[in-house]
């Protein structure tokens, strides 16, 4: 089968990494897609296990040149729809387009339905679902520079939604980018991690995640669970075998943050997540790592603007700059959207790597 892996801008050089590492055959990439091949049991690993995708589609169909709409409607119409809907599916059909002739998302999407209904309601089928049935089986036709590419969802949700997060304060990280934030960091699970800024609890509960080996998707549902495309009690015990490889060692993680309110939420959070046991949470002014010894790996999101008068904010940065550099056998990450933390400090003293927080722009700094 073939497969469409997306991810957030600037991580496809681990998304590539992380495929290339299974063995698995990349036909193509693209900013921020990954083509690759393997057997269809793949789709259902891959949800599982997912630290730093979006989201994993089925190629059904592609071409190029693609630049009227009779030639989408008979791309999609040419798959066979019955091998992968039934009676009992509503089909929701979505549509992007890239630098391409057909640019109408309402047209696209109504094409793309036309074509599987026509296709669907031959009579040797019976009527397509109403639109209040259930499951959803969602279609995407994805245009870029003209090339089509007609893709199942396999995910439903995009994969960076865990399970944990029920309670959330402003702003707060992406999941998937806080896993890639401590894939760069290699960090060594046995030794000591610090955030400092905690907020939702996101980078020490993913960091707990990774350490303890718990499948990011363990606990929530994926749109191919609804369909008859793997064997029999494939994905059940797929999903018995994750929770065996858990490991039951705690984690040096400590979690900090100055707001009560926002530690009570990232408790919670970590309790969901089943890793609070890993994490030691703490009410504490970050100023106050100045006068401790830190050692191995910190990684933090800083609240600048969101929770700081704007008169507040360099102090703070020049304070991070301070316990980054006093420890000088601590591996210190920080990311910022924060403009001015070029200016506050010594850029000798530290490396940077674009990435996007959502769709803000922000830098990962590493101290050297």
């Amino acid at each position: 089968m073939k497969f469409l892996l997306t991810c957030s801008a600037w991580l496809e050089a681990i998304l590539k990494k992380e495929i290339e590492k299974q063995w698995w055959i990349i036909t193509q990439t693209k900013d921020r897609l990954v083509f690759f091949e393997w057997p269809i049991e793949l789709m259902a690993k891959l949800n599982l296990w997912s630290r730093v995708w979006n989201k994993l589609y089925l190629v059904l169909n592609s071409k190029k040149n693609i630049d009227n709409f009779d030639k989408l409607y008979d791309l999609v119409y040419e798959i066979d729809w019955k091998k992968y809907i039934n009676r009992y599916y509503r089909v929701v059909t979505k549509a992007t387009s890239i630098k391409s002739k057909l640019t109408s998302t309402p047209a696209l999407q109504s094409i793309t339905k036309k074509a599987i209904v026509d296709k669907m309601t031959s009579k040797s089928w019976n009527k397509m679902p109403e639109e209040d049935s259930k499951p959803i089986f969602e279609v995407l036709s994805f245009l870029i520079e003209d090339e089509t590419f007609i893709l199942l969802n396999t995910s439903w949700e995009t994969l960076y939604k865990r399970w944990y997060k029920t309670d959330t304060w402003e702003a707060p990280i992406k999941e998937s980018l806080a896993a890639a934030l401590i894939i760069l960091s290699n960090w060594k699970f046995d030794t000591p991690f610090y955030d400092i800024f905690c907020w939702s609890g996101t980078i020490a509960i993913e960091a707990a995640l990774f350490a303890k080996n718990i499948a990011p998707g363990l606990f929530r549902y994926f749109a191919f669970e609804d369909w008859n495309l793997l064997p029999e009690n494939y994905f059940f015990n797929l999903r018995k075998e994750a929770k065996e490889k858990i490991f039951k060692k705690n984690y040096n993680i400590i979690a900090s943050d100055i707001d009560q309110e926002v530690l009570t939420k990232a408790i919670q959070n970590a309790k969901n997540a089943k890793v609070e046991d890993s994490i030691k949470f703490e009410l504490k002014d970050f100023k106050d790592y100045k006068t401790e010894k830190l050692s191995w790996t910190l990684i933090s999101n800083p609240p600048y603007w969101l929770r700081l008068k704007e008169d507040n904010i360099k102090n703070m940065y020049e304070n991070i700059d301070f316990i980054l550099q006093k420890n000088k056998d601590l591996s210190g990450w920080i990311i910022t959207s924060y403009t001015e933390f070029n200016q506050i400090i010594k850029q000798k003293n530290y490396k940077n790597r674009k990435l996007y927080n959502w769709n803000e722009l922000a830098y990962f700094y590493l101290k050297k």
